[in-house]
């Protein structure tokens, strides 16, 4: 009976550690022995940047933005005459994604935690960036619909509305530009996708104006040292500003594209 005690205890002993081992390679499976992710993309390459501007004929700005495979909408009513007094621009936000955005369908797009947590962070940043003074006693209305989500939804959501914003035409102190950062097999790695923003490793979302070199918003969802926070948040700010780039050049393109179209008019 003895014998058979510790057989059994030992098999068991033998099998959450291979179970744990499992775990430990398939995390460590995220990066190649060569350096690239799943997806094929190096640790400081940034994911695949496309956007379209003037999507909604109702709204006063609008962009569609393709960021990797997260797709969404962002759509600008105002600035309007507001119930507000104040001697700047009130900014409100609504954000939802639709029920077929993820790979399981969601029972409740609108409102949840999630929601509220991006509204407010978006109404926060962009108090900060739009020169609100301009307008006294209106409001601007931001909203933004996650078609297809491919993890942080977050950021992509903050460079969508700055180019809506642009599209616009309403007044901001900068460009505002938002990347994340995680520390994966002793690796820097930018611009997370879904698979790599569940892994239970330090993450650090950035906010920042690029030319102005000021940060909007930071925040670091574990305990690092100072060292690994300061190379983690050095490359957060290199993307951003490889974002800046491509963002800046939607931009230019979008001008050039309305000038023609005014002069051949």
């Amino acid at each position: 009976m003895d014998t058979s005690s510790t057989t059994m205890k030992t098999s068991t002993k033998n099998n959450l550690t291979s179970t744990s081992n499992m775990e430990h390679v398939a995390a460590f499976d995220l990066i190649s022995v060569e350096g690239y992710r799943m997806d094929g993309r190096k640790s400081d390459e940034l994911r695949q940047f496309r956007c379209l501007f003037n999507t909604m004929s109702d709204a006063d700005g609008s962009c569609y933005l393709e960021h990797g495979n997260c797709k969404l909408l962002a759509m600008i009513y105002g600035p309007y005459e507001g119930r507000s007094n104040q001697e700047q621009a009130v900014i409100t936000c609504d954000f939802s994604m639709t029920q077929y955005c993820v790979s399981e369908r969601r029972l409740k797009t609108y409102g949840d935690l999630k929601s509220q947590k991006i509204q407010m962070s978006i109404q926060r940043v962009f108090q900060q960036a739009i020169l609100t003074e301009t307008y006294p006693k209106s409001q601007i209305d931001i909203y933004l619909k996650i078609l297809q989500s491919d993890g942080n939804d977050y950021c992509p959501c903050v460079n969508a509305t700055t180019l809506a914003l642009i599209n616009a035409g309403i007044p901001l102190k900068d460009f505002v530009c938002s990347s994340t950062v995680g520390n994966i097999q002793g690796k820097y790695i930018v611009d997370l996708n879904q698979q790599e923003e569940q892994q239970q490793t330090p993450k650090l979302t950035l906010t920042i104006m690029p030319q102005r070199n000021e940060i909007v918003s930071l925040s670091c969802e574990s305990r690092v040292h100072a060292i690994t926070y300061n190379d983690m948040l050095d490359s957060a700010t290199n993307a951003c500003q490889q974002l800046f780039s491509s963002m800046k050049q939607a931009v230019i393109e979008q001008l050039k594209t309305s000038l023609n179209l005014l002069h051949d008019n």
